[in-house]
């Protein structure tokens, strides 16, 4: 299998500036089991941090316009210079709203099975991503 490109998109019933804060705000991104680690500017580290001080992901933000884009590498954790992914995200006004537009470009080959987990574990984050805008 090639090198897959996984695109999501959700509708999210909070404004633009909320679903912002789920991203970028420790208190709220940790209704989400964790939180981001990064000083939100563009080369800085971008990284997932479950309960405690583990990291899970790692990279760097690309791009960033608050409330609008955000785009940053994922590496792996054991090899730094080893690019699994790059991940965008758009946060597009819809109404009184926000659909967030997700895309990951994949840079390695990947199983069907691989490929639905993916989509699987996009489905769910972005389902979690939503509760906790809407309840903002």
């Amino acid at each position: 299998m090639d090198k897959p490109v996984i695109k999501k998109e959700i509708n999210i019933n909070a404004s633009t500036k909320n679903v912002w804060r789920v991203f970028t705000e420790p208190a709220v991104t940790r209704q989400m089991g964790g939180e981001y680690v990064s000083e939100w500017k563009v080369g800085s580290l971008f990284g997932w941090k479950g309960k405690g001080s583990t990291l899970y992901t790692n990279g760097t933000i690309l791009a960033l316009e608050p409330e609008k884009l955000l785009k940053h590498s994922l590496v792996d954790l054991k090899d730094k210079n080893k690019l699994l992914s790059v991940i965008t995200y758009e946060f597009l006004k819809n109404g009184s709203g926000t659909i967030i537009s997700a895309i990951e470009e994949v840079n390695y080959e990947m199983t069907d099975y691989q490929l639905k987990e993916a989509n699987e574990g996009w489905d769910a984050t972005l389902q979690l991503v939503k509760y906790v805008a809407e309840k903002l």
